[in-house]
């Protein structure tokens, strides 16, 4: 049975947003908005692993934090403790009173998800998204993200943008010579091509970047906090390994034709995940 999370943040929005980025990941989740919610949760529920934010009063992470740590019957239940971006103290202090580990805020879908894949596996409290993912938002060719998973993460970091005022950029990387890989047998030729070209476009992004199998020849990149001139960098770094070959390390033969292109918000016109995916696909030939 898949790992049962409980998140507990004061905003509703905030809440949603993670209830379902765990859920997406495979989780059972439960939720709860304040302290003594989240700790009649706990009670009731016995949950694999419990996230807590630490800036409103209403929910106080580090108080429930020590009254699980003071319970020899809940003390090993792994926490992940939320804490502002830049906020040292805050990390070091949970650590202290015993958390597993942190997740910053502004929440990141990815960072959540990997932070709670982690502190499972260290506590074996129960499988980890790997094997209960459903099979479509993951891709086991290119080790990426489906179209599913790009539609819900999309508009996640789009919701996420807006609200704190941030940029947010799509890239599009689409093979347009896809009929010439078709020769070889699958195993060899279209789907090893888009697992090497994967593993060297994740080369061109951050850590905290999303990569997706957006269409059986294109992948989608997005990046968040972006904006149209961090845009071009990517856009470079991607071109110049197109030209000497080390894309895809020199392994493809015929080397893959790509066509690029990307789009950011806010821009006029873009006013959702839709429309800036949209916008990235258009620049890059539709």
């Amino acid at each position: 049975m898949p790992a049962l999370v409980l998140v507990a943040d004061a905003d509703p929005f905030n809440l949603r947003l993670l209830q379902e980025s765990c859920e997406a990941a495979g989780y059972r989740v439960v939720t709860a908005a304040d302290h003594d919610q989240a700790l009649s949760v706990v009670a009731r529920a016995s949950p694999d692993l419990i996230l807590l934010e630490t800036e409103s009063d209403a929910v106080d992470g580090f108080d429930v934090l020590r009254v699980l740590k003071a319970d020899e019957n809940l003390r090993a239940i792994p926490v992940l403790l939320a804490t502002p971006d830049h906020d040292l103290d805050a990390r070091s202090r949970g650590i202290e009173l015993g958390a597993e580990d942190y997740v910053t805020t502004p929440y990141r879908v990815f960072e959540l998800q990997h932070r709670i894949r982690t502190a499972l596996r260290r506590a074996d409290a129960g499988p980890g998204p790997t094997l209960t993912v459903p099979p479509e938002y993951f891709d086991p060719v290119t080790q990426t993200g489906t179209s599913t998973q790009l539609q819900l993460s999309l508009d996640y970091e789009f919701t996420r943008a807006e609200r704190y005022g941030h940029p947010l950029t799509c890239v599009i990387v689409r093979i347009d010579n896809l009929a010439a890989l078709r020769g070889a047998p699958a195993s060899d030729g279209v789907d090893d091509a888009m697992s090497v070209l994967a593993a060297g476009l994740r080369q061109c992004i951050r850590a905290v970047d999303y990569l997706f199998r957006a269409r059986p020849d294109a992948f989608c990149a997005l990046l968040p906090e972006t904006d149209a001139a961090g845009a071009k960098v990517v856009l470079k770094r991607v071109r110049g390994q197109m030209d000497d070959g080390s894309l895809w390390e020199g392994r493809l033969d015929p080397a893959p034709s790509l066509r690029l292109g990307a789009a950011s918000s806010p821009a006029q016109g873009v006013d959702s995940g839709e429309a800036l995916l949209r916008a990235a696909t258009a620049a890059a030939g539709g």
